[in-house]
């Protein structure tokens, strides 16, 4: 039996997070969730999540904020990260990438587009080659 892929989403919103994490269960994926990325980054440190699904707008800690934080960490420099906006700015997408997101994503978005953009970005990670 294939492990499935481990998929973090960290959302503030309950709904967006339900959404998600529905869609990438059915894609194929384990998820995990939360609303809050302190705790949901402790402790899958050591599972070597194969992506990251990280909302730009969060009371608190920004997902940018959380994005650089992953980024100096062991495990946190290969992942791909997606951010997620809903907001329709450059700057903030500019931003996002700048920090070292992977991609972004629009909201809104289908769940078809969401297990597509995942698959995307592990495949080369799980085949150890990369496609451009």
């Amino acid at each position: 039996m294939t492990s499935r892929p481990l998929a973090l989403v960290i959302d503030d919103d309950p709904l967006m997070l339900e959404f998600v994490s529905t869609a990438l269960e059915g894609g194929g994926f384990e998820v995990e969730t939360a609303e809050d990325a302190q705790r949901l980054l402790a402790d899958v440190q050591d599972r070597h999540p194969a992506i990251v699904f990280l909302d730009v707008r969060m009371p608190g800690e920004t997902g940018i904020e959380v994005l650089r934080r992953l980024r100096v960490s062991d495990w946190g420099r290969e992942v791909p990260v997606v951010i997620m906006t809903g907001e329709r700015r450059l700057d903030r997408v500019v931003e996002a990438m700048s920090a070292g997101a992977t991609t972004y994503m629009m909201k809104p978005f289908t769940p078809v587009q969401l297990v597509l953009r995942a698959r995307e970005l592990i495949q080369p990670r799980e085949s150890g080659s990369f496609h451009y």
